[in-house]
């Protein structure tokens, strides 16, 4: 069996039981959203009107301000919390023929994470981005650029390791190996995965952890090719509609494809209990290759986006932005805020809410409350 300390959410795996310990209520409800208005059925206009027995996915009703960082090829100016981040806005403005911008806001932890109780903040906590981390790379001389998502394991930080060096060491070394590689146009974005979980394996920065992965590699010629592992993602929008997207690789219900590093004598006391642990391999990554046109945008993602809004959603949300001709930097950071709000809202039908409601035959509703991390591209 898998152990469930691998799940992404938990140590302990999630099931409805779980759900309903955090408040989860059943309702009849109509998918209706709309990102620059927020209107949607009320919880009790679906097919039965009546029906007022409610499950919720209840998530931290605290209030995170908002601490994202965006720097774009055009406008916008990172914060001073880049520097923890594996890009360099500098960098990121002499990429030509592309505009690119990166938002984030980690979830609140401080009233759930049971360190706080010992006035012990996590390396999670004190991360600008959580557990999810982002990387942008320099721009070849011939023109290539890289750039991803990673999410790492939030179980291990119940258990008092950091959950957050994973995500964050994997995508400095994605990014380290690309700038450094004599030939980067020969670079495929799965080798980079591969050669930077390599190192990972070896850093003593990384005692422990697990993180999924998605990143692209971007060509002067518009292509664009990806590797996904896990449930981060990355889509490409065509005036403002969805035209390629990644596909989530799961083994179970909110138990995502990882990449671990896992101490043997850890996983030597797992087997001896019948256990084992999640250890997938960067080459087990899916891969793309699509052809990008002037105009497009690409958007890469954490779960914490995926979760709560389905691609529909981001359509109306893009359309917004592109008729009110918003800046790419304030595109990802609205991005970002609305995302935050909907999953700290116990009455939105969120992406999460609809699939659990498919797999238990029972209706449910709310956001679900995560780090939340994009990386955005524009074509020129």
């Amino acid at each position: 069996m898998l152990l469930s300390a691998l799940t992404k959410r938990a140590l302990v795996g999630y099931t409805s039981h779980h759900a309903a310990s955090e408040c989860l209520q059943t309702a009849a409800f109509k998918r209706y959203f709309s990102f620059s208005s927020f209107s949607r059925a009320p919880k009790n206009s679906a097919s039965n009107p009546e029906d007022t027995s409610d499950n919720q996915w209840s998530s931290s009703e605290s209030e995170a301000s908002f601490d994202g960082s965006n720097s774009s090829s055009s406008a916008g100016a990172a914060s001073s919390t880049s520097a923890s981040y594996n890009y360099d806005k500098s960098s990121i403005d002499r990429i030509v023929n592309f505009n690119v911008a990166v938002a984030f806001q980690p979830k609140n932890r401080t009233k759930s994470n049971v360190f706080t109780r010992n006035t012990k903040l996590t390396p999670a906590e004190l991360s600008p981005s959580g557990e999810d981390n982002l990387f942008v790379t320099t721009q070849s001389s011939d023109g290539y650029f890289a750039l991803g998502v990673a999410d790492g394991v939030g179980g291990w930080a119940e258990a008092g390791y950091d959950s957050s060096a994973i995500s964050r060491e994997l995508c400095h070394s994605m990014k380290t190996i690309f700038e450094n590689a004599s030939k980067q146009h020969s670079l495929t974005p799965k080798s980079l995965l591969c050669s930077a979980f390599d190192e990972i394996a070896k850093s003593p920065k990384v005692e422990i952890g697990g993180t999924t992965a998605c990143l692209g590699i971007i060509s002067p010629d518009r292509k664009l090719k990806v590797a996904n592992l896990g449930d981060s993602w990355c889509g490409v929008f065509r005036d403002c509609k969805l035209v390629e997207e990644t596909q989530f690789q799961t083994h179970n219900f909110n138990t995502p494809y990882q990449l671990a590093k896992i101490p043997q004598q850890i996983l030597q006391a797992a087997a001896r209990q019948g256990k084992k642990y999640i250890t997938d391999s960067p080459q087990q990554s899916d891969e793309y290759a699509w052809q990008l046109q002037k105009g497009d945008l690409v958007l890469f993602a954490t779960d914490g986006v995926t979760d709560n809004v389905v691609p529909q959603d981001i359509e109306v949300f893009l359309k917004d932005k592109r008729d009110k001709k918003a800046p790419l930097a304030d595109t990802a950071t609205s991005l970002v805020k609305e995302v935050v709000k909907v999953s700290k809202d116990q009455n939105f039908p969120s992406a999460f809410a609809q699939e659990l409601s498919r797999l238990t035959g029972q209706k449910y509703l709310g956001g679900k409350e995560d780090d939340v991390t994009v990386v955005m591209v524009e074509v020129l």
